[in-house]
């Protein structure tokens, strides 16, 4: 497919689509990674002339002549790939000096696994950390997890798995950032580690032990005191003496970089030859420290450097005669005297600019932090003269300027909001979090269609607010602002997709009740529709719990679509049917067209047959498309292809709609509905036998399902490697994985996912010579909807599982099953363990298959 408004196509599929197997790309990244082809071979554990076979076919499906070529090819698919990360932050000014450290840390970073940057606050840690990852070609593309929004002493898993995109929560998130970073060669640039040491080495040590294939390059104020460890401290930069030549003076990177700044701040300066020596005064009085000599350079529109040196002085004894302090100290007096030269409604809107964790626009702080006794109009006048100080720095994205304050600047100006007392503080963080919360479910609408590519943007730019909202309500009690958060987005999470961060804040609101009266009613609608990616019974009690408490139209509506939602993934189909019926009368008579759509896609899960199903989602589509909902358009699409690629009918058909789908995804910058398509995709695969892809493509998607924490999906991905390695003949691998899968499906208390965990155990269990447990497998196996229902998608709610399984020709492969047990067994042998299996809960015989325990022990 081509791409979709300059939007780049997914990488990982573009190379299948090559035929290039997943063994090769592996070689791929490794020789992108301009590693010898012994190196790749000691890697993967390959010989050295198959590795040579492998770069052979490369070249050949790659239309590439040469191993420079290839190499070439990857870097421009690794700037197009949408599932990489952003790239490292370009910096906002001109890199002056540090030519010697440069050179010595690109060679390090090459022979040392770990490379820690050490020196004090505003030594130049991170932009010489920054300046090498841009320069190095040597290694894998470098990604950068910024520390500095962690509270000191907190855990840093979050930063890391941000980074690498990697969502999850509690206790799941370490494996998922170690799943993460064994899937391919990673550079990580570690960044502000000195208030997290502990907890940074902790998880630096365990992921350098995990995977080989990880480089870190980490800055803080010490060691990490990780082994293997290589620490090059970053000194401050020479200010020349002030009594050399004024050429020599004039080439020391400390006055260089003030000459600079000084320049960018005021272009009329030139620095005259009169006043090379103090400027080399002020560099060396400011210990050689680039934040402190930037911050001063600043200054020069208003003072002259023989002012600008008086007052370092009058300010800095201590850093001009007697005992040297310490360079933290050092930088917290430049800040301080930079502080000092501010009027106060400069010094209290950059105390309240410290409020936001990281960029912000100017309208947002506008409403933030405008509060008596500072207005909007006080904002208007007094935010342009930080900016002229080097206080706030600014960068364009699109038509947006965004605004962040530097992490050594924020720190020291949330130190001074905290000590101003009168509750400054905590009324900064309230007004943040309140914003951020309201401004999000203020957003629904756009969500839901009337804008919904820019509304998507913004929580995906404004998630680290959101977060920190969260966390400022759940730490102060604040549950009604968090329900109001959460509920009021409700069915609109369907569209911003899954984030595993949702349930640990679910988790944490449900140890106390609901909210009374219709705040309650969403936030058990909300709950239903976030467990249903998760744990379908658990959703159906909060559905079953909104029809109880619900009273007004809009309500009931909510609450009927509720329990049909989760009807879905049950077995009384009637049951399902009233529901979305009830659901879709009342929507109709609010007017509310979206939610009507999303019934009318929910009936189609139900249809009694594949032709009605389609026929249904297909005028769900059509709905949601005319709201201008792409996200739920492409969902649509998404069911309509996964149930004709299960009925094995209308594959072409299939393939169009997932074309679509990917391209309405990637339009509306939905990833979860990519990922949906993707994983359909390799549905499509396994139909057509080609197992290759299907195997490539369920263990590529698995990651990710279980990232985000949508298990249902994850569990469909085993399914399929079970299906895969059965295909191949690997019948222990396929019982493996088909038991993981199917411990995840009890887990889900969703009757398809049982089903089909179940049958496709049995059948395992059959191929591996163990009749009598396959028969208890099978007949544990709840009954389906009906006995003709279609099978419909799992790709999170609404969904459902395959339906019955069917074999290459298309007869319901239980049915073989049976026969070929009935014979094995005998018909006595056969009933024994049949009745065995129909008493036995699901769980237990799962557990029996874990332990390897004979049938009847």
């Amino acid at each position: 497919m081509g791409d979709v408004e300059g939007e780049p196509r997914n990488v990982e599929g573009e190379l299948r689509d090559a035929g290039v197997t997943r063994r090769e790309a592996e070689v791929f990244w490794l020789v992108a990674d301009r590693l010898g082809n012994r190196e790749i071979a000691d890697r993967l554990r390959l010989s050295e002339r198959t590795v040579e076979s492998h770069v052979s076919a490369l070249l050949r499906k790659l239309g590439a002549d040469t191993r420079k070529a290839l190499i070439d090819q990857a870097g421009r698919l690794r700037r197009r790939d949408r599932a990489l990360p952003l790239p490292l932050p370009l910096p906002l000014s001109s890199f002056v000096g540090r030519e010697r450290e440069l050179a010595d840390l690109a060679g390090l970073v090459t022979t040392h696994r770990l490379v820690t940057l050490t020196g004090p606050a505003g030594i130049g840690k991170t932009r010489v950390a920054l300046h090498l990852a841009h320069a190095t070609t040597a290694l894998p593309q470098a990604v950068l997890v910024d520390l500095a929004s962690v509270p000191p002493g907190q855990p840093v898993e979050r930063s890391f798995a941000d980074a690498l995109g990697v969502e999850g929560g509690g206790r799941a998130i370490g494996p998922l950032i170690r799943s993460a970073i064994r899937a391919r060669p990673w550079w990580l640039v570690v960044d502000n580690c000195e208030h997290v040491t502990a907890a940074t080495a902790a998880l630096v040590a365990g992921l350098l032990t995990a995977a080989e294939g990880l480089r870190v390059l980490a800055t803080g104020h010490g060691p990490l005191g990780v082994a293997g460890e290589f620490v090059y401290e970053i000194p401050p930069l020479p200010s020349g003496a002030e009594d050399d030549d004024p050429a020599a003076v004039l080439d020391a990177p400390a006055v260089r970089l003030f000459l600079d700044r000084a320049t960018a701040a005021a272009p009329g300066f030139t620095g005259d030859p009169a006043d090379v020596a103090r400027i080399a005064k002020i560099c060396k009085g400011l210990d050689g420290l680039p934040l402190a000599i930037e911050l001063a350079a600043a200054r020069v529109r208003a003072f002259s450097p023989a002012e600008l040196l008086d007052r370092l002085d009058d300010r800095f004894a201590l850093l001009t005669g007697g005992a040297r302090p310490g360079r933290h100290r050092a930088l917290e007096e430049a800040l301080r005297w930079s502080y000092d030269l501010l009027d106060d409604d400069e010094r209290l809107l950059l105390e309240r600019c410290s409020v936001f964790p990281q960029e912000f626009d100017y309208d947002t702080a506008s409403k933030v932090l405008a509060w008596p006794p500072l207005t909007e109009d006080d904002l208007a006048r007094v935010f342009p003269r930080l900016l002229d100080r080097s206080l706030v720095s600014s960068r364009r994205r699109g038509d947006t300027t965004r605004y962040r304050l530097l992490d050594s600047v924020r720190q020291f100006a949330l130190r001074r909001l905290t000590e101003r007392g009168l509750g400054e503080h905590e009324v900064a963080r309230d007004r943040h979090a309140r914003h951020h919360l309201e401004h999000a479910v203020a957003l629904v609408p756009d969500l839901r269609g009337r804008d919904q590519r820019a509304a998507l943007r913004w929580f995906d730019h404004r998630w680290t607010d959101l977060r920190t909202a969260m966390r400022r309500a759940l730490d102060t009690g604040d549950t009604a602002a968090a329900w109001r958060f959460l509920a009021g987005i409700g069915t609109g999470w369907e569209v911003l997709g899954a984030r595993g961060e949702l349930f640990d804040w679910l988790e944490a609101l449900l140890v106390r009740p609901l909210p009374e009266g219709g705040e309650g009613v969403r936030a058990a609608v909300t709950c239903c529709v976030l467990f249903c990616y998760r744990d379908t019974g658990r959703a159906r009690e909060f559905a079953e719990l909104a029809a109880d408490r619900a009273t007004d139209g809009e309500d009931r509506a909510l609450a009927a679509l509720a329990l049909g939602w989760t009807a879905v993934h049950g077995r009384d189909r009637d049951a399902t049917v009233r529901q979305l019926d009830r659901a879709a009368a009342l929507f109709e008579e609010l007017g509310d067209d979206w939610h009507r759509a999303l019934v009318l896609s929910l009936h189609g899960l139900v249809a009694p047959d594949v032709r009605t199903a389609v026929h249904r989602l297909a005028a769900a589509a059509d709905l949601f498309g005319r709201l201008g909902d792409h996200v739920k358009r492409a969902n649509c699409l998404n069911h309509m292809a996964f149930t004709v690629i299960e009925d094995g009918t209308r594959l072409d058909e299939a393939g169009a709609w997932l074309d679509e789908a990917t391209e309405l995804a990637l339009r509306a910058g939905s990833e979860h509905e990519r990922l949906h398509a993707a994983l359909h995709r390799t549905s499509l695969a396994r139909r057509l036998a080609d197992h290759a892809a299907a195997e490539a493509g369920f263990a590529d998607l698995l990651p990710e399902f279980l990232r985000i924490g949508d298990l249902r999906c994850a569990t469909r991905c085993r399914f399929g490697l079970g299906l895969t390695a059965a295909a191949a003949g690997d019948h222990e691998r396929a019982r493996t994985l088909l038991l993981a899968a199917a411990t995840t499906g009890i887990a889900t208390q969703d009757h398809r996912l049982i089903a089909t965990g179940l049958r496709l155990l049995a059948e395992a269990e059959h191929a591996l010579g163990r009749p009598v447990r396959a028969a208890e497998l099978l007949a544990a196996v709840p009954e389906p909807l009906t006995d003709d229902g279609p099978p419909a998608s799992d790709d999170g709610p609404p969904a459902a599982d395959d339906g019955p399984l069917t074999a290459d020709d298309g007869s319901p492969a239980g049915d073989g099953l049976v026969a070929a047990l009935r014979a094995e067994l005998g018909e006595a042998a056969f009933a024994s363990a049949s009745a065995t299996g129909r008493r036995t809960p699901p769980a237990e015989l799962l557990e029996a298959v874990s332990e390897g325990r004979e049938p009847g022990e």
